[in-house]
């Protein structure tokens, strides 16, 4: 079975994302002074959580109930949408494209429309989220 990553050119895959980019080098500086700071073997694994996300990333951040993403691009207008829970089983994510409120394009060529109802939730495509970094619920 071939490597995922064989011929494929990651620089041009994440050129514009520099949200992603940033998110990511950040999150392995964490776990590499996480480990550095450990002795011994035990307990070496870490959970990838993403309300472990620096501040800035948490604002833009939702978490639906199934553990689904819908994470904003700064600037950019647009979100990515990771359907399923990708820490505990399969989850495909997407780009998505402001086509005029609340209308977004996304990657897999479905349409999906956005309602928000306060600062903390947002419905998109019919699921609700909640932002990360809302004040935990009563």
């Amino acid at each position: 079975m071939p490597h995922l990553l064989d011929n494929s050119d990651l620089a041009a895959a994440y050129l514009g994302e520099s949200d992603l980019v940033t998110a990511y080098a950040t999150g392995m500086a964490r776990y590499r002074l996480q480990l550095m700071a450990r002795t011994g073997t035990a307990n070496l694994a870490t959970p990838l959580e993403p309300s472990a996300l620096r501040p800035e990333f948490r604002q833009r951040t939702w978490r639906s109930a199934d553990g689904s993403l819908l994470q904003g691009f700064a600037g950019k207008g647009g979100f990515r949408l990771t359907i399923g829970n990708c820490l505990a089983r399969m989850c495909a994510a997407n780009e998505c494209s402001e086509a005029g409120w609340p209308i977004y394009a996304c990657s897999d060529g479905r349409k999906r429309r956005m309602s928000v109802k306060s600062f903390v939730t947002a419905t998109f495509d019919g699921v609700a989220y909640r932002r990360l970094s809302a004040p935990p619920e009563p």
